[in-house]
């Protein structure tokens, strides 16, 4: 195993499997996931975990559905690389293999931290909107605010600005749950 030099672009799926630690693949480009989050990025991503969780079961007992969620650190493979999103849910359980998922999710979200903001708001929204991902809710933690993005047409608009505290529909309003702290 070995690691990659960050700023190579070009790098392969075959390269990725060969190193050591927590890497996204984008477009041929090696982004280093380390030092692990903070834990109050940790404690925010917790609790939507199981807010999503326990919406989905919800589901699940009245009227059946499959979607499962996930939590950091599952690989999700698309067409410009390999990502690892802070939570997301898949609803075709053809998608998940036991290395990880297989196309587009339903719903990633990635809460901000002051390192990947920047990727955030740019590189991967542009990544899961040309994979199609249907819904992306980008945390700001900061801001004690959230932004749905729904993807249109191939475009990603901006569905709903959640106030912390605040209720969001999420999966096409299939689920509904609180973002933050009530």
């Amino acid at each position: 195993m070995n690691l990659p030099q960050t700023k190579h672009p070009g790098y392969t799926l075959d390269d990725w499997r060969t190193w050591e630690g927590r890497w996204e693949l984008i477009d041929g480009v090696a982004y280093d996931m380390t030092p692990s989050p903070g834990t109050a990025h940790q404690e925010i991503s917790s609790d939507l975990h199981a807010r999503v969780w326990n919406a989905l079961e919800g589901v699940r007992r009245t009227s059946g559905g499959g979607c499962k969620v996930f939590a950091a650190p599952t690989d999700v493979f698309l067409p410009s690389g390999v990502f690892i999103p802070d939570l997301l849910v898949v609803c075709d359980p053809a998608k998940i293999s036991p290395r990880g998922i297989e196309g587009a999710p339903d719903l990633v979200v990635e809460i901000l931290s002051p390192s990947t903001a920047g990727k955030d708001h740019s590189i991967k929204r542009w990544a899961y909107e040309a994979a199609g991902v249907p819904e992306y809710l980008i945390v700001d933690p900061d801001e004690r605010l959230g932004i749905l993005l729904h993807l249109m047409e191939g475009r990603y608009q901006e569905k709903a600005r959640i106030a912390w505290g605040s209720a969001v529909a999420l999966l096409d309003s299939r689920v509904q749950i609180l973002l933050g702290g009530a």
